[in-house]
């Protein structure tokens, strides 16, 4: 016999995650990380945000570009920078190695955008990332 799955009074009315609205300054949580390399065989990393606070709120990622070898010097500046700030932002370290485990559960504050996408409807990203202060 199989087992049941007492589901008490219901979830016909469980909300389901929305996004938030866009131009506000919001306390990210990184719940996950990975690093991958992308179609062009470049290095990236991906942390998964939660944002504190919005119980509600969707999951989102932000696609970082790694520093890599072929890119030219203004794109590598730019790749460089945009690292440097995440890290900063979330208060990891800018020089040496990190575990990606270790940047789960860090925080930090960044400005959000809003974008409909066919795929997931109404989700948010990342405008900016705010470095402490």
């Amino acid at each position: 016999m199989g087992s049941l799955l007492d589901i008490g009074e219901g979830i016909a009315d469980a909300p389901e995650p929305k996004a938030v609205p866009a131009s506000e300054e919001y306390k990210l949580r990184i719940i996950d990380c990975r690093q991958d390399m992308d179609k062009n065989q470049h290095p990236y990393l991906l942390p998964r945000f939660d944002i504190d606070g919005q119980p509600l709120s969707k999951d989102f990622t932000k696609f970082i570009g790694l520093p890599h070898s072929e890119l030219e010097d203004k794109a590598m500046a730019r790749a460089r920078s945009n690292l440097r700030i995440f890290l900063e932002c979330f208060g990891l370290p800018t020089s040496g190695q990190i575990d990606l485990e270790d940047m789960v559960g860090k925080t930090g504050w960044a400005i959000l955008g809003l974008e409909e996408t066919e795929q997931y409807g109404e989700q948010n990203y990342v405008k900016k990332f705010i470095a402490p202060k």
